[in-house]
């Protein structure tokens, strides 16, 4: 699938079917939807959008398990490296392990998941199961600026890439499609093209503020706990600010703010 025309008034998208005949629909918009490999962006002329890019240098392992989840989202900060433990389901649990950038699947056999997540969680009586799912994160960020050519709107994924820390990459694509509907409805049904025109703005000033946050986050989960990326001196101001949390108010109504 291919959009065409995108800086006229009627852009056009063409597909071809399981028989191989192109199809061609007409457009009064195009909502590029498809993801960070997707056909919608790579469509927008060279040099016609901004791209930021940012490698946060780690690399993080998760792990898919039947093993009963914990009640609430448990995070470890450990000098062996960061974790986690999700629930996905009543009786299976997504972790997280901190690894080396360019580690490798052999590298991480089950035995060793299991031992480092009792030792990093804290917990050396934590529930195990059958590993079902294992995969590698790219821990890095990007976004795409302006989020919109002509009459193509990039939406989620797409337009910008974020951590899983803090989980805000599902919050901001559907926060994503919602401006851009409401937009699409201001433009259909009244005639105003107002809030199409200002989407792009709209959205990312919410994309620069969850980046900023899952960056923060980022940093001070993981160096709170090892000192070897950063240094002995940045884990004591990751520390000072994972304590905040805990020893003030103000801070941790600003935190959950941010998390909501």
């Amino acid at each position: 699938m291919t959009p065409h025309g995108l800086d006229g008034a009627t852009p056009t998208v063409t597909y071809r079917d399981a028989e191989g005949v192109v199809h061609e629909i007409e457009c009064a918009y195009v909502a590029g939807c498809d993801g960070f490999h997707g056909v919608s962006r790579a469509s927008v002329p060279e040099g016609a959008l901004t791209t930021y890019t940012y490698d946060h240098g780690v690399g993080w392992l998760t792990v898919l398990a039947d093993a009963s989840p914990p009640r609430h989202a448990l995070f470890g900060i450990h000098p062996a490296g960061f974790a986690a433990q999700f629930a996905r389901g009543p009786k299976a649990s997504r972790f997280y392990l901190e690894c080396a950038p360019g580690a490798t699947l052999d590298e991480w056999g089950d035995e060793r998941i299991w031992e480092q997540l009792r030792l990093r969680l804290g917990d050396a009586g934590l529930p195990t199961g059958p590993i079902t799912e294992k995969l590698f994160v790219e821990m890095r960020c990007f976004v795409a600026d302006p989020m919109r050519y002509g009459r193509l709107f990039l939406v989620g994924d797409a337009a910008h890439i974020i951590t899983p820390m803090g989980g805000k990459g599902m919050n901001l694509a559907i926060a994503d499609a919602n401006v851009l509907a409401h937009g699409l409805r201001a433009a259909l049904r009244d005639g105003d093209e107002a809030p199409l025109a200002a989407y792009s703005e709209t959205c990312l000033k919410r994309v620069w503020d969850h980046q900023e946050f899952s960056r923060w986050m980022h940093e001070m989960m993981h160096e709170a706990g090892n000192a070897a990326p950063a240094g002995p001196f940045r884990r004591q101001l990751a520390r000072a600010r994972l304590e905040r949390l805990f020893d003030s108010d103000a801070a941790a109504r600003a935190f959950a703010d941010l998390m909501a």
